[in-house]
C-alpha cells in the first residue's frame, strides 16, 4: 500500500480530519454559549476573578439563577475545557490511523451529548445534583476510553499483536 503526501489548503484535496474537523462545529458552539455564560455572570456579579463569593445584592428578578450560578457557570466551563480537547486529541489520532468514520462520528456525538447532559441536565439543576452530571461524567470518561481503546486496536499490529 502506498500512501502519497497530503496536501492541505489545495482544491480537489480531500479533508484530511471530515469527521473531527465536523464535529468541531457543534463544540465550539457549545463552548461559545458556556463561555457566555461566565460572562454574564461576571458582568451582572463585577466579579472579574474568581466565583464572586455571596450572592449580589443587585440580582432580582425570575431570571436569577441564583448565588452560585457564576461557580456554576464557570465550573461548567472548566469542565468542558478538561475533557474535550483531549478527546478532539484523540479523535483525531483515530482519524489519522484510519479508523472508521461512522464509529468516530457516533464517539463524538455521543461525547457532545454527553457533555451537554453533564451541565444542562446535571450542573445547572438545584444544588448542581442533576441525573445529567452523573451521566455525563461517565459517559464522557466512556468515551475517553472507547477512543484509547479505539487507537489500541487501530495501531495494534504495530505492537506486534
Amino acid at each position: 500500500m502506498s500512501t502519497s503526501p497530503v496536501s492541505i489548503g489545495l482544491s480537489g484535496v480531500r479533508p484530511v480530519l471530515s469527521v473531527t474537523g465536523a464535529f468541531a462545529v457543534p463544540f465550539t458552539a457549545y463552548f461559545l454559549l458556556l463561555s457566555g455564560r461566565v460572562v454574564q455572570c461576571r458582568l451582572r456579579d463585577q466579579t472579574l476573578l474568581g466565583h464572586g463569593g455571596a450572592p449580589s445584592s443587585k440580582r432580582t428578578g425570575a431570571d436569577d439563577d441564583g448565588p452560585e450560578s457564576l461557580l456554576v457557570a464557570a465550573r461548567s466551563h472548566a469542565n468542558f475545557v478538561e475533557y474535550v480537547p483531549w478527546a478532539f486529541v484523540l479523535s483525531t489520532i483515530v482519524e489519522l490511523n484510519g479508523g472508521d468514520k461512522r464509529i468516530l462520528g457516533a464517539g463524538l456525538g455521543s461525547l457532545l451529548a454527553f457533555r451537554v447532559l453533564h451541565t444542562e441536565f446535571g450542573l445547572r439543576r438545584p444544588g448542581a445534583a442533576g441525573t445529567g452530571r452523573q451521566v455525563g461524567f461517565f459517559g464522557t470518561v466512556g468515551a475517553l476510553g472507547f477512543f484509547a481503546g479505539y487507537i489500541t486496536w487501530l495501531v495494534r499490529e504495530d505492537w506486534g499483536f
